[in-house]
């Protein structure tokens, strides 16, 4: 309601400053007095308002009834923000000089800063008197009558400023807004109707009157000046937005929506809007799956209207993964980092579509040009890492994760399949000792990391290294996922390598049971039973498994040569 302080500075203490010489009574041409005077003017120019200050006290010593110089004290406090002090020097400038129309109102101003608006109205009032045609202080006043609760008092003023002006789009709102809040309806309409009968071809005044209308669930009445409103334009997007508001609390839904659509094709109505719109549209259809079918159609139209949009493109994206069109929706995701590559979300949403399709080469290309843009984001690198490793390109990894190693990640999951990963291809490349210290990395974050476990503990055996902790390992996990078949192998296979072989056999046999179609497994099994002295049926497994699929390095040769080879 009130102006901001600002307003009194700029409006009122400069307009003053410039002409305060100028009021400078015949008794104060004292040289002194006149040197301070301008000295203060300087000062206050330069900004150094603590020597104003001291100045304009100098003045007061020489003449204390110059009503100039405490108007400039009032304006010195009111920038240190010591309004009540402001106050007393503001009222005594106007007692030198009463009839001063900017003493009185920064006066004014000053009491609706310190909330006493019942003097502010008492000045008002009387600048009001003094100055009747200014419509500034017929508006600030009818502002301090609605403070207090005067609501009538205030309509009175912008009547009063009406009557000067004549009809004002800014009054008439103003006084409707107030008829509306005290309930006098009726009032409020002849207010709107007003702006109609001077402009009736302004489709906005009927639009207020329409809402006003809905607002006393006069629907009827409504619904009439909407039809005026189409007959003036029937494209005008405002218009059909109102129209489908409209129809929406009527529960009529098929023309709620045909306006809906007319709206989307409005360029009067800003592409974000209509993002929004859709976006809140969007939600309730997931909880109402009818209402699928428009958001399709209108998402259909912004597409149409902004087909190169990336915002649009991204809601598209967005509702393509609500309806599980992982397809569509990476195909989009293409569209928009060819438009506007700078978005960093698009980028992981890409990648992560990219990840869940293992579609390994894409993201290898698409994760190294996305670190292009974004040089300091872990995931981009951990994706980069991952598509490397899996096809085998281990120095390319490698060095995405090194340079992972040299960022902050706060995030402890990640930063364990960080680790883990890293122990995997420093495995591949034949570094053991490094694959070691980041395997042991990750289980210092998850001791109960049940790959990290197992991976740990089956490359410690593959090499005969610290097998006693490669049993412990394996055990957890075997413990955790008793049913395991991946664990129940590896933990075996740990057995075998200790030459436990009774207890290795209990173990790949139930691995095998579980999983018949696993290489690997079924060659340990045959393994195992070799040196436990069972040799034709060991020589059977290592058929099936090379039936079966890719075993060791050495698979070929023990069928062969019919004999264990490690």
């Amino acid at each position: 309601m009130f102006l901001k302080l600002f307003h009194i500075i700029v409006f009122i203490i400069f307009t003053l400053s410039s002409i305060s010489q100028k009021k400078v009574k015949e008794s104060e041409y004292n040289p002194e007095f006149i040197h301070n005077l301008i000295e203060a003017n300087r000062q206050k120019i330069l900004g150094n308002f603590e020597a104003v200050r001291i100045l304009y006290e100098k003045c007061l010593q020489i003449n204390p009834t110059s009503a100039a110089v405490h108007y400039e004290l009032a304006a010195y406090y009111v920038q240190v923000n010591q309004l009540y002090k402001s106050i007393g020097y503001a009222r005594k400038a106007i007692k030198l000089d009463p009839k001063n129309l900017w003493y009185k109102a920064l006066l004014g101003v000053l009491y609706k800063q310190t909330n006493q608006p019942y003097k502010s109205i008492a000045v008002y009032k009387k600048l009001i008197k003094q100055n009747p045609e200014r419509l500034d202080f017929y508006y600030e006043l009818a502002y301090l009558y609605l403070y207090t609760k005067k609501p009538i008092k205030a309509i009175k003023k912008f009547d009063e400023a009406e009557a000067i002006i004549g009809i004002n789009e800014a009054i008439v709102l103003e006084k409707e807004r107030i008829y509306s809040y005290i309930g006098k309806y009726k009032k409020a309409e002849a207010e709107i109707q007003k702006l109609v009968n001077i402009n009736p071809n302004e489709i906005r005044y009927y639009g207020i009157l329409a809402e006003l209308y809905i607002s006393q669930n006069k629907l009827n009445k409504a619904k009439v000046v909407y039809e005026k409103m189409l007959n003036l334009d029937s494209t005008n997007g405002l218009v059909n937005l109102s129209l489908s508001d409209f129809y929406r609390m009527r529960r009529d839904y098929e023309k709620s929506f045909y306006h809906l659509q007319m709206a989307f094709r409005s360029t009067e109505i800003d592409v974000d809007t209509k993002i929004k719109m859709l976006i809140t549209l969007s939600g309730y259809a997931e909880r109402n799956p009818s209402l699928a079918k428009e958001v399709d159609k209108l998402l259909s139209i912004l597409l149409e209207y902004y087909p190169h949009n990336p915002k649009v493109l991204t809601l598209n994206v967005d509702i393509f993964l609500l309806q599980d069109k992982q397809k569509e929706a990476y195909e989009t995701l293409l569209k928009i980092i060819q438009i506007d590559p700078s978005k960093y979300l698009i980028w992981e949403k890409l990648l992560m579509i990219e990840h869940s399709m293992q579609a390994w080469d894409s993201l290898l290309v698409h994760s190294h040009k996305a670190t292009e843009y974004f040089p300091f984001q872990v995931i981009l690198y951990y994706m980069k890492a991952i598509a490397a490793y899996e096809l085998k390109k281990y120095e390319i990894a490698d060095e995405a994760l090194n340079f992972i190693h040299s960022l902050v990640v706060d995030n402890k999951d990640l930063l364990v399949e960080i680790h883990a990963l890293h122990g995997e291809v420093l495995h591949a490349l034949g570094r053991n000792a490094e694959s070691d210290m980041q395997l042991e990395k990750a289980l210092e974050l998850d001791k109960t990391n049940r790959l990290v476990l197992n991976n740990y503990s089956y490359y410690l055996s593959l090499r005969s290294d610290s097998l006693d902790k490669a049993e412990k390992m394996s055990l957890i996990c075997v413990e955790l996922e008793p049913d395991n078949p991946t664990f129940l192998d590896t933990y075996a296979w740990i057995l075998y390598k200790q030459n436990k072989l009774d207890k290795a056999l209990i173990y790949i046999e139930k691995a095998y049971k579980l999983q018949k179609n696993n290489a690997i497994i079924i060659e340990h099994y045959g393994d195992i039973l070799y040196k436990l002295g069972r040799i034709e049926r060991a020589i059977e497994l290592w058929n099936e498994a090379f039936r079966t699929g890719k075993g060791s390095p050495f698979l070929e040769q023990k069928i062969l040569h019919k004999k264990l080879i490690e």
